[in-house]
């Protein structure tokens, strides 16, 4: 038989076999229905991926661990697990972070079920604790204000061995001088929120709230605290727990891969794997696959605790793409300002030569994502978006957060208006308005509130009076102009390493890629490091671009960076490289 060109992929193959059109959604044919002649590959990737889902749906298994690397459809199998549930069925989705949580919610969102609570650990928590429990002030920064309490009383208070004892369920003097203080607040803060919630489920079983569904997702960045409550929870619950230990970040606090790695040794789970890769190209899909074994190879991913694992493309659904693009883009750059009007550059001719319409699905076109503790390479490029007229305001949207939210005096004054003599709310305000900047005025207001008295109390009147003026205006209604907005933009998404997790994009550009910046000690580099690494190869749907600076002097070290040890453990001919200066940027 004669060579044929597949009508789902338009690769020649000499053998070919009918299947329906609606298996292969993304046919360079564009046949919606009926039959469609596929080759092999298309085929047996289809059969492969069919089965691997049908194998974990069909467990009757009460708690089942699924294991896959990124884009291996992971919300594509909640879906199908949740679908098959009754309208009225209580279930329980709970996943790391809180961009995590939201994308769940939009991918969940057709199933007709509003009883799915789709949540982060913290998020679910806090309800149960504010409703369950004790109706407490909730506030995240609590640790901020109870540490400035005790430094005002010239008494030590380490957050560092308080928050150690904290997740590792362990008691010391921080967590005692903390749990003292929060109780006079009547508040819990991020991290305690956990803990009590844990200490009351744990010393009352029956109240573990029952659930027809309990799904865990990215549980290799749970820490000891967080995967026995997820224990808990599993308790009389039909439980999924999902992940994948090579995508590990958040050992800084105190996170393990070693908890999803036990829970796969463990014989009460049934295991299976998720194996196909529908978000990235074939080329990234290889790319990963190389760095993990090179890595395996040099020592920096433990070989013997590690889960290994399949990890391919979906061909069917990414040949397009990856024929498109079929290599990782390096550049090799001369100054951060280069980086920045490179990307300009590239931005606007992708725009335009792929015709990219604006859209109003909120999900970003194009990821740029800069390295941890050096905010000035975001920065850099951010300015150069805001002021080149090509990135025309009208039709781009661009989404760039360089500080974190800090504690406000507006959260002192909403639970002033609730309660005038509110400990917590006065103390914020004198936080963020101290009356003689850590004096002797405030020191002695903190000391005097250890012996129970309130803080309202103790305040001068005229300080009282001056807020409670604030107050009122600040609570008066306020007239808003109406702005005209646009319901559809090209959204440009920057972001840090970290919290690049969970975010993908069709055009990705990762910066600092050099020795001293990422990884920051090439004769040291952390598994850490390595796991960010396999996440910052995997967020483009289509093209990946990696830009460095060539010798770029590292203040740390002391030296001059040259290209990041982690570019030397993918081939060489996965690599488009370029040199980008000022004289020919524009023209790459």
């Amino acid at each position: 038989m004669s060579n044929y060109s597949c009508q789902n992929c338009g690769d020649s193959n000499p053998d070919f076999f009918i299947q329906r059109a609606e298996d292969f959604r993304k046919n360079y044919k564009n046949i919606k229905k009926g039959k469609i002649a596929v080759c092999k590959k298309c085929k047996d990737c289809l059969e492969q991926s069919k089965n691997n889902l049908k194998e974990i749906l069909s467990l009757k298994t009460e708690k089942k661990l699924v294991l896959g690397g990124p884009g291996t459809g992971k919300t594509f199998l909640f879906h199908g697990v949740l679908e098959n549930f009754p309208k009225e069925a209580n279930i329980l989705v709970i996943t790391f972070i809180k961009n995590l949580a939201e994308e769940l919610k939009k991918r969940l969102s057709d199933i007709p079920n509003d009883k799915i609570e789709i949540r982060t650990l913290h998020s679910f928590c806090k309800g149960f604790l504010l409703s369950k429990i004790h109706p407490y002030n909730y506030l995240p920064e609590l640790q901020e204000i109870i540490k400035n309490d005790y430094s005002l009383i010239e008494c030590d208070f380490d957050e560092r061995r308080y928050k150690q004892a904290l997740v590792n369920l362990e008691e010391n003097d921080e967590v005692v001088k903390y749990f003292s203080r929060a109780s006079y607040y009547d508040c819990v803060g991020h991290d305690d929120a956990l803990y009590k919630v844990f200490q009351y489920l744990n010393a009352n079983n029956t109240a573990i709230p029952k659930y027809s569904q309990v799904i865990i997702d990215e549980y290799q960045d749970f820490n000891l605290l967080e995967s026995e409550l997820v224990n808990l929870l599993g308790q009389g619950n039909k439980i999924m727990i999902a992940g994948d230990d090579d995508q590990a970040l958040y050992r800084f606090k105190s996170a393990s891969p070693d908890h999803i790695r036990n829970l796969y040794k463990d014989k009460n789970f049934n295991s299976r794997f998720l194996i196909f890769c529908r978000r990235c190209t074939s080329i990234m899909v290889n790319a990963t696959n190389a760095f993990i074994s090179n890595a395996l190879k040099q020592g920096l991913l433990k070989k013997k605790i590690r889960i290994d694992k399949e990890f391919k493309c979906y061909w069917p659904d990414k040949f397009f793409d990856s024929k498109k693009y079929q290599n990782i883009i390096l550049g090799k750059c001369t100054t951060d300002s280069i980086v920045a009007k490179h990307i300009v550059e590239k931005i606007t001719s992708i725009v335009k030569d792929e015709k990219i319409q604006p859209n109003k699905e909120g999900e970003p076109e194009f990821l740029i994502v800069g390295p941890p503790r050096r905010k000035n390479f975001l920065q850099k490029v951010n300015e150069e978006l805001e002021i080149d007229k090509r990135i025309d305001k009208n039709i781009f949207e661009i989404e760039y957060k360089s500080e974190p939210d800090k504690l406000s005096v507006e959260e002192g004054y909403k639970l002033i208006v609730k309660d005038n003599n509110s400990n917590l709310g006065w103390r914020i305000v004198l936080y963020i308005d101290p009356i003689d900047f850590g004096g002797e005025i405030d020191r002695k207001i903190i000391y005097e509130s250890f012996q129970g008295k309130t803080i309202i109390e103790l305040l001068p009147e005229k300080y009282v009076e001056k807020h409670k003026e604030k107050i009122q205006k600040f609570f008066l209604p306020q007239t808003v102009e109406a702005k005209e907005t646009l319901s559809k933009t090209i959204k440009i998404k920057l972001t840090s390493y970290l919290q690049a997790k969970g975010l993908s994009a069709n055009h990705v550009f990762v910066l600092g890629l050099e020795d001293g910046t990422f990884p920051v000690n090439p004769s040291n580099i952390t598994e850490d490091e390595v796991c960010q690494f396999i996440v910052l190869l995997t967020r483009a749907r289509k093209s990946l671009r990696i830009l460095s600076v060539n010798n770029r002097y590292n203040v740390r070290s002391r030296r001059r960076g040259n290209l990041s040890s982690f570019i030397s453990m993918i081939p060489n001919e996965y690599f488009d490289a370029n040199d980008i200066n000022a004289s020919n940027y524009n023209k790459i």
